[in-house]
């Protein structure tokens, strides 16, 4: 059976794509994800969707108004970023986990970024305020990540390594933790300087703390106890474990309650003119800057520098999250359609004055841990944090600020990563570490963009270099008589010393990784290499020192006895991509290969079903390998312009070189080759000497493995087996051993006359 695998029709693809994007009822669902499960939405939803809203709602208020102020900002602006963020998404968004808005490391790189413009005259003029800060940040990073959705870049997600985003998360985890000290400690210190110079001046004004260290201290001990403790009795009693859950997710705002209601106590009835402790302050209430942003240009010309970081952070954050929510609950998500949201969500925050949001790692996780099933809970989040907004915001001002410290430095510790995933990294490649330690390293000492900069840009270089030298193998067949042959590396750590040359003359190299511009001159000089090392050259090179060429001016071996290069066995299975670089060189090889024999070389394929690598192959004219006069292969791709191959019968008659299916039809006798491992040292005093059989037989093509199965190019096969034979088949019947070369055969049969077809393809 001949098979062929024809080039795509180009044309056709886009058409059919063009009419499956203009389809209204495909594209609905996948705007609106909302449409495919909401008709489906049952009570058994809706109770653990009310428990999971609940639950985060209890959690968003606090860490809101905590994360405002780690962006430098007033606490109600975190509360406004928690509301539009979960009123957007369960229309459009792919999780059912995500919950948009406030994040510990996107509130830093804020209040990285706001320490600059407080620090402009005007902003200390009054010209710039905070409301315009949130607005103007908010409104072009929604801009920006809609048009990244649009134009459908999620892709570029995929160029972020999971070392990466781990040393990165875990550096601006332990900055957080860092500038949060000061505040835990009741020791006041700038927290927009380096994480290492804050952690210094917060040691030096220690002697100098204050009494919100009270407030700081205990709210970390009953977060932390809580914690632990829970996870305890949980597996001391395992009945009550969802009982236990739900009481540790609740420990962020019972420590909120009890310290705000012992703050109040204590100004109420001390009678203080003003707190003996750092309070928040009053918070006002309801949305009191919602309308129209406005822009100021001036302001947008100073910021703008930023934008790209601040775009970069969120995406890589909220997707991060969605895609580990999504492998720990067996559902995917659309990066695009993510990023889709986190616009929307931006762009509409913009007119409630709610600085960037996106997903909150600590929130999502939550959400998943207390049973939510749908996106649907993030409207119950929107319920409370409105009622919040609206009837709470009297007590808010007595919350302690050393609480709310104490609140986001626990949040955070779970992203820091400890020591067992440093070794796990190195024990998978010193790489791995190599850019989860840049990434790591540099939060502490830089911003945190450059952070992520150094360590994507780092995890790159690597993957390019990678690619560039990727891992090849010189493939050989075990030291067996069997009649089934296997095929091995001769750098197998196992079977390696066991694997012997395949025949005299033919070499198999295998690539093991794809074909490309970066790498294919690298491949192609270590075939060069490999034929160099094996075999002998067909002409030998001039006596004279100054007629031979100057990079060839060493010495020549004398009465060399390795074989001619007859064959060369490409294995492309590991093979998935070509292009036109790898082509160009993979013929310039091949006219290599022919100057040093001294003769025509024949290049056999085996290959799999990648119709980027065949289209290729065709292209160089590897398929029927007809030499030009003085010149490469023609191109196959032209011989099959307005008509299709033939059957069998047709394409056979038109090959011009030999394949098992000839010889067998012309010399049905078995072969025995005797091959001598030319890859030992001249020295060794007893060389390995090996039988490779194979039979023209058709009767004997299952014993070698032959598939039954050919491509209508004669140089393609599918089996590394099918190769091996016609190489070793068409070189026997083709040449005739050299005197010094230590291919010789047993025939069963005297065959000095050939037929004519032998003939024709010999003169081919």
């Amino acid at each position: 059976m001949y098979i062929d695998n024809p080039p795509p029709n180009y044309q056709a693809q886009a058409r059919s794509k063009i009419r499956e994007c203009s389809g209204v009822k495909s594209s609905l669902p996948t705007l609106f994800p909302i449409v495919t499960w909401l008709p489906k939405y049952n009570l058994t939803w809706l109770w653990s969707d009310f428990i999971s809203g609940l639950t985060l709602g209890c959690i968003v208020v606090p860490q809101a108004m905590a994360y405002a102020q780690l962006a430098g900002l007033p606490p109600q602006f975190g509360l406004y970023n928690s509301f539009v963020g979960v009123v957007i998404y369960p229309f459009f968004g792919t999780s059912k986990d995500i919950s948009i808005g406030t994040t510990a490391i996107q509130s830093l790189f804020q209040g990285q970024i706001y320490a600059t413009v407080q620090a402009m005259p005007q902003f200390q003029s009054g010209q710039w305020t905070p409301e315009l800060y949130a607005v103007t940040m908010s409104l072009f990073a929604g801009i920006i990540t809609m048009i990244l959705s649009v134009f459908r870049l999620g892709i570029l997600f995929n160029f972020i390594c999971q070392p990466a985003i781990s040393g990165f998360l875990g550096g601006s985890a332990l900055t957080i933790v860092i500038s949060q000290l000061g505040k835990i400690l009741g020791v006041h210190v700038s927290t927009f300087d380096l994480p290492y110079m804050i952690f210094g001046n917060t040691l030096k004004e220690l002697p100098h703390a204050s009494v919100d260290a009270v407030f700081g201290i205990l709210s970390l001990v009953w977060l932390y106890g809580c914690k632990y403790a829970c996870q305890y009795l949980a597996r001391r009693y395992p009945r009550y474990k969802a009982g236990f859950s739900y009481f540790s997710m609740s420990r962020n705002v019972a420590v909120i309650i009890f310290t705000t209601f012992f703050s109040w106590l204590i100004n109420h009835f001390g009678h203080y003119e003003k707190s003996p402790f750092t309070i928040l302050g009053p918070v006002p209430a309801g949305f009191q800057n919602m309308g129209i942003p406005k822009l100021d240009m001036e302001f947008i010309s100073h910021v703008y520098p930023n934008f790209p970081s601040m775009v970069v952070l969120l995406i890589m954050e909220h997707c991060s999250i969605a895609a580990s929510m999504g492998q720990t609950s067996d559902y995917r998500i659309n990066v695009n359609q993510e990023i889709l949201t986190i616009g929307l969500s931006n762009i509409f925050g913009s007119f409630f004055t709610a600085y960037p949001a996106t997903g909150s790692f600590c929130r999502t996780a939550v959400a998943n841990k207390s049973g939510s099933k749908t996106p649907l809970y993030n409207i119950l989040v929107a319920i409370i944090v409105v009622l919040a907004l609206y009837a709470l915001t009297p007590a808010f001002q007595y919350i302690p600020t050393a609480s709310l410290a104490a609140v986001i430095a626990h949040a955070v510790t779970d992203l820091i990563i400890g020591p067992s995933i440093w070794r796990r990294l190195w024990n998978v490649h010193p790489s791995e570490l190599l850019v989860f330690a840049c990434a790591f390293l540099i939060s502490l000492f830089a911003r945190l963009d450059i952070s992520i900069y150094v360590a994507v840009g780092l995890s790159i270089i690597l993957q390019l270099y990678r690619t560039a030298r990727p891992n090849y193998a010189i493939i050989g067949r075990m030291d067996e008589n069997n009649a089934m042959q296997a095929y091995f590396s001769f750098t197998h750590p196992q079977l390696g010393q066991y694997v012997q040359p395949i025949a005299p003359g033919v070499i198999a190299f295998q690539p093991r990784e794809n074909l490309v511009f970066e790498n294919s001159l690298f491949m192609i000089e270590k075939i060069m290499d490999e034929i160099k090392a094996t075999t002998r050259r067909g002409k030998s090179l001039a006596e004279k020192v100054g007629d031979r060429p100057w990079n060839e001016a060493e010495s020549s071996i004398k009465n060399d006895k390795r074989p001619l290069l007859h064959a060369v066995i490409m294995d492309l299975t590991c093979v998935n991509q070509m292009d036109y670089s790898a082509i160009d060189y993979l013929k310039s090889v091949a006219n290599q290969a022919e100057r040093y024999a001294g003769k025509p070389v024949s290049w056999f394929f085996v290959v799999n079903d990648s119709i980027a690598v065949r289209r290729c192959l065709l292209f160089g004219g590897f398929g029927v390998q007809e030499r030009k006069r003085n010149g490469p292969f023609r191109s196959d791709i032209k011989k099959r312009h307005n008509k299709e191959i033939q059957d069998d019968d047709s394409c056979s008659s038109g090959q011009q070189s030999v394949n098992d299916n000839d010889i067998q039809r012309n010399n049905k006798k078995e072969h025995i080759v005797e091959v001598e491992d030319i890859r030992q040292h001249q020295n060794h005093p007893a060389k390995k000497k090996s039988f490779l059989s194979y039979s023209t037989n058709s009767d004997n093509h299952q014993r070698l493995g032959n598939s039954h199965l050919d491509d209508v190019y004669p140089y393609f096969f599918f089996t590394m087996a099918d190769a091996v034979v016609a190489a070793c088949i068409s070189n026997k019947v083709l040449e005739t051993p050299a005197p010094s070369s230590s291919f010789s055969t047993h025939e069963s049969n005297n065959n000095n006359n050939m037929n004519d077809e032998e003939k024709r393809i010999e003169k081919q």
